[in-house]
């Protein structure tokens, strides 16, 4: 067999393997429709949001979800690609082979470029990390931004000289503007660096003609959606940026106007409040949380309910458990790549990750708005270990250096890592953690913190807490309801009973529960932290579907 023959055998099997991997679940698993999804689903439908204005809202009811004109046009058209199937059902199918035939193509440019092996390499990074396609099952922008996101990106790399690449790449920039403005804007920053480097002034310039050319139209257009608004309807996103933990229910009360305009003014005025009072307060937490608000998009795991089929759902906790790890890995390559060996591609790289860290500042660290992005890191990372002439012995060394570093580091914060979300749905629900000994200060005061709350700060849903069998505390509704912590002054025997050896919190779930009353706690997966367990149950959290995993709690000197 001719090595050319070969080859296209390789990538066909690689095509054909990672398509299955992908409709499998698009076929088999159940479709995932949060509101903002049917809200798209219905614009699209009646054609609103694309080239007329969505419909008014009440006044001083404010608009939480924008349309993005050409994901809803995309919606309208997948709605009816497999049309002996739902609607919502076709638009998984449709863009989960879109995403997998992204990621094929892109490894095949890959190994044009640098070599199969590198091809390969990033290819199985992308097909194994299942949180990529498990975005897929939902109907939301992410999976379809990612596909194409992927080969844009590829594209800036190493751009052909043809002049016309520029402003089709621009071009494609705008429509990916369109469908996800905060992908489309990373590109266009990525574009312009690229041309920067190169000194291709004039490259430049056709590449932001060609993206303005689609999206000034559009961004014209959708002004009649919230007029008088100038950041259109983003402030809503930016007050919850400025959300503690990115939880909505303790920005109380929540800013609004009669009209867009003084919404959005109202808005940005108590989203600044926040944002001085985290950074100047004295409180002992606001280091953790900043690192939290910095990280946790990045490093944090989004809901996947992955019961529809047992052995999909070991695959995916194995991923989605090794993510970190992937991450920091990538990371890792980057920083020590030398810069003679890729100017583009660590530039590109580390300029992503900042962009990465300010939008999970602005806009609210959510693992979801960032899922996006994580491919096109892995495609930094893949380029940058691609086999080069003189490459210095030591750098293997110094590369397992800096990912060591990395993982103490993000250990040593592990609550950037939380996944989404552990469920309380019921009274009688006891969870158990272990305090490992020495783990509290030696002198009182001590305040301990447990991150859980109701999303409705009216909620029924109530709890008690104590340590080694003695009661501490118990929560009857009364107090900051809207706070996602619980701060809990300890005792002075808890003190001396930690320095003795390990302690045993319990949280007991009281009150009243149904489906829209209950509570919610981030998970700190293994095996970065003392696992939790719960009374009666092999799961930590049925509900949610989060097997193993352990409270997000610390402790620190002082009285909040």
């Amino acid at each position: 067999m001719s090595p050319t023959l070969r080859s296209r055998l390789l990538w066909v099997g690689l095509a054909t393997l990672g398509l299955a991997l992908y409709l499998w679940p698009a076929f088999a698993a159940p479709v995932v429709l949060w509101s903002d999804s049917e809200t798209d689903l219905g614009w699209a439908r009646e054609g609103f949001g694309i080239l007329r204005p969505i419909p008014t809202p009440p006044p001083g009811v404010p608009i939480t979800h924008l349309p993005k004109p050409l994901y809803l046009l995309f919606l309208r058209g997948a709605m009816h690609a497999c049309p002996w199937m739902a609607e919502a059902r076709s638009v998984v199918v449709t863009q989960s082979a879109l995403l997998a035939l992204s990621i094929v193509g892109t490894s095949f440019w890959l190994a044009r470029r640098l070599g199969t092996t590198i091809g390969l390499l990033f290819s199985c990074l992308c097909f194994l990390f299942l949180r990529l396609r498990d975005a897929a099952s939902a109907v939301m922008p992410e999976a379809l931004a990612a596909a194409l996101l992927l080969p844009i990106t590829a594209m800036l790399l190493d751009p052909p000289k043809s002049r016309w690449v520029a402003p089709l790449t621009g071009l494609a920039a705008a429509v990916l503007f369109l469908i996800r403005p905060n992908c489309g804007g990373a590109v266009l920053l990525l574009g312009v660096t690229t041309f920067a480097i190169a000194r291709s002034f004039t490259s430049m310039v056709w590449f932001l003609a060609g993206f303005a050319l689609l999206a000034l139209p559009f961004w014209y257009t959708g002004r009649s959606n919230l007029p008088g608004d100038p950041l259109h309807g983003l402030g809503f996103q930016i007050v919850e940026g400025s959300a503690d933990y990115y939880w909505a229910p303790s920005v109380d009360p929540w800013p609004t106007g009669p009209t867009p305009g003084e919404a959005s003014k109202a808005q940005l005025r108590v989203a600044r409040e926040r944002w001085v009072r985290a950074l100047t307060k004295s409180d002992p937490d606001r280091r953790r949380e900043l690192i939290w608000r910095s990280l946790h998009g990045l490093f944090g795991v989004e809901y996947y309910d992955s019961r529809w089929s047992p052995a999909y759902a070991e695959l995916t906790t194995a991923s989605r458990l090794a993510s970190p790890f992937v991450i920091l890995t990538a990371i890792a390559v980057l920083l020590v790549s030398p810069w003679t060996f890729g100017t583009i591609t660590k530039t590109l790289g580390l300029l992503l990750l900042g962009l990465i860290i300010a939008q999970n500042l602005l806009l609210g660290s959510n693992p979801r708005f960032v899922l996006p992005f994580l491919p096109v890191l892995f495609l930094f990372g893949s380029c940058s270990v691609a086999p080069r002439t003189n490459f210095s012995a030591r750098r293997p060394l110094i590369f397992a250096g800096v990912l060591g570093l990395l993982i103490l580091a993000v250990r040593w914060q592990r609550q950037i890592l939380d996944w989404q979300w552990g469920r309380i749905e019921s009274a009688g629900v006891t969870l158990r953690q272990t305090i490992p000994r020495g783990a509290l200060p030696s002198q009182v005061p001590a305040t301990l913190h447990v991150r859980l709350a109701a999303p409705l700060p009216d909620s029924g849903a109530h709890w008690s807490l104590s340590i080694s069998g003695k009661p501490i505390v118990e929560n009857t509704g009364t107090g900051k309801r809207s706070s996602p912590v619980i701060a809990v002054e300890l005792p002075s025997w808890a003190l001396e009973e930690s320095h003795r050896g390990a302690l045993e919190m319990v949280l007991r779930s009281t009150g009243s529960y149904d489906d829209t009353s209950y509570i919610l706690f981030p998970v700190i997966p293994p095996p970065w932290s003392r696992e939790a367990r719960r009374d009666g149950s092999e799961d930590l959290s049925p509900a949610t579907d989060v097997q193993r995993g352990a409270l997000d709690w610390w402790v620190h000197r002082g009285v909040d």
